[in-house]
């Protein structure tokens, strides 16, 4: 009996293998998306390695700090000793610690006049007579010091003014230095305007003369003027009677070379008399002083008119003013065409009689004087923006002026790296002999780490010297980084061989 071949069953099929999946199980190995991702990975490699890591070694050799990663949340931050008592990181526009300066001799009491910058030269120009208690006790001396690597040289005395002047509007335009209305020793605001131009072999004014074609309009004394590229802008001051007033003259620069008429702009908001003026983008600003009802902390702010761009837009960038174009409607560029004043916490916390008043840079400053009939030491400053104008003033203790520094009535300027009070009286009312002195730039920490990075020191070597080894830094990690991505790329695509070679010199070893 032959047997039969048994029956055949279904035929059973062996199960599909599971996908192999990368990076924890998020990614299908063989997909589209793990592709993506390592595109993205090697892409960001490439950068960091041939741009972001040559780009640090450049400033490590040249900045005296390097930023790795980014340090947007430091929790460990380390200032240079050079910043003293300052909050680290120092906040901006602090200045480092006063400290005394050198000695000065001004003319008279060293209080009164006016500072004027002409060249390398500073000039104080006029002022009260030391001692004097008659109102008109002002002196035309003028004393000069020149400007140098060091900071100011001594002072002393040079050619003085055809008249005594106190509390005039000082400034430089063209080749031509200009003394503004002020009072004399007979009236307690006039409208004369003195003139002097610079000696081309000495760089110092060695003659002044009285200019009647530029008089002001009337009597001003204490007012305030910045220079602007087509001219001079006078702002308020005290009249006759000393009483502050709104008036804002322009007088522009003809081709001549000379000034033109004193022309009416649009006038304050409110008077002011003894404030200081400065130019800060397409912006004026008025801050300290004093209005008809006594000192005030109110800042006041112009807007400027530009030119309008084919869009019809104007106001295009920076610190420009933040109004709409439209307003300026068909007002002439280079004219004040609106004016604002500041309120709340925009105002000065403390106004105060005898500030020294000073901008730069785009900060404003005030310094000492005197409140409630005491000397005060405290330094505010402010940095107005072109979205939020004055939004509030910032003091610290440590930039205070020392209580054995403590001064009123003194002249604030900036030269070189260092803000100066020259002249005034100190608490006791004595003329000061020296000047007070404070670095404008504190230094930036030397190391901070954060969450995201760190700041760690550089070398800082300056000059010509210090970029040529920069850009070599630079050259070279770029080389080195570039030499190990294309081994890497090798070993990538040699993956199987590269493994077993590196696994013959691991047994070796």
């Amino acid at each position: 009996m032959s047997s039969l071949p048994a029956p055949v069953g279904p035929r059973q099929l062996a199960p599909a293998p599971a996908p192999r999946r990368a990076l924890f199980g998020i990614f299908d190995a063989a997909g589209w998306g793990w592709a993506s991702f390592r595109a993205v990975l090697w892409t960001l490699l490439i950068i960091v390695m041939l741009g972001y890591i040559p780009d640090r070694a450049y400033y490590i050799v040249t900045s005296p700090t390097i930023d790795i990663g980014l340090n947007a949340a430091s929790i460990v931050n380390i200032c240079p000793g050079e910043n003293k008592d300052l909050p680290c990181p120092a906040p901006a526009g602090a200045l480092i610690p006063w400290e005394s300066g050198a000695p000065v001799a001004l003319p008279g009491a060293g209080e009164g006049g006016s500072l004027l910058q002409v060249g390398s030269h500073l000039y104080y120009v006029g002022g009260r007579v030391s001692g004097a208690l008659d109102e008109y006790a002002n002196t035309p001396s003028i004393s000069a010091a020149e400007i140098g690597p060091e900071g100011l040289s001594s002072w002393a005395a040079v050619a003085p003014l055809p008249a005594p002047r106190a509390l005039s509007a000082t400034a430089y335009l063209a080749g031509t230095a200009y003394v503004i209305g002020g009072a004399s020793d007979t009236e307690s605001a006039t409208a004369t305007v003195f003139t002097g131009a610079p000696d081309p072999a000495t760089g110092t004014i060695d003659a002044w003369m009285l200019a009647d074609a530029y008089g002001l309009p009337a009597p001003r004394s204490g007012a305030s003027v910045i220079t602007v590229s087509d001219g001079l802008i006078v702002f308020g001051g005290a009249n006759e009677f000393n009483q502050p007033e709104t008036t804002v003259w322009k007088s522009t620069l003809q081709s001549s070379g000379s000034l033109g008429p004193w022309e009416e702009m649009a006038p304050l908001p409110e008077p002011r008399a003894n404030a200081a003026a400065a130019l800060v983008g397409d912006s004026v600003w008025i801050w300290g002083g004093r209005d008809a009802s006594g000192y005030t902390g109110v800042s006041l702010h112009g807007y400027i008119a530009v030119e309008k761009t084919a869009g019809g837009g104007g106001h295009g960038g920076g610190t420009s003013s933040t109004e709409p174009v439209d307003e300026q409607g068909e007002a002439p560029i280079g004219s004040i065409y609106k004016w604002t004043a500041t309120s709340g916490d925009a105002d000065l916390p403390l106004p105060r009689e005898g500030a020294a008043l000073w901008s730069e840079n785009g900060t404003l400053y005030v310094a000492g004087g005197t409140q409630d009939g005491a000397v005060v030491g405290s330094v505010y400053w402010t940095a107005p923006t072109a979205a939020t104008g004055i939004t509030t003033w910032k003091n610290v203790p440590e930039v205070d002026l020392p209580a054995d520094q403590l001064r009123t009535n003194a002249s604030g300027a900036v030269v070189g790296t260092r803000a100066l009070l020259i002249g005034g009286e100190d608490a006791s009312g004595t003329p000061a002999a020296t000047s007070v002195s404070a670095l404008t730039s504190p230094k930036a920490p030397v190391f901070r780490a954060g969450l995201f990075g760190i700041t760690i020191p550089g070398l800082a070597i300056p000059g010509e010297i210090g970029e040529q080894l920069g850009f070599l830094s630079s050259a070279g990690a770029w080389t080195l980084n570039f030499v190990l991505l294309c081994a890497v790329a090798v070993a990538y695509a040699q993956r199987e061989r590269f493994g077993a070679w590196l696994r013959k010199r691991v047994v070796k070893k």
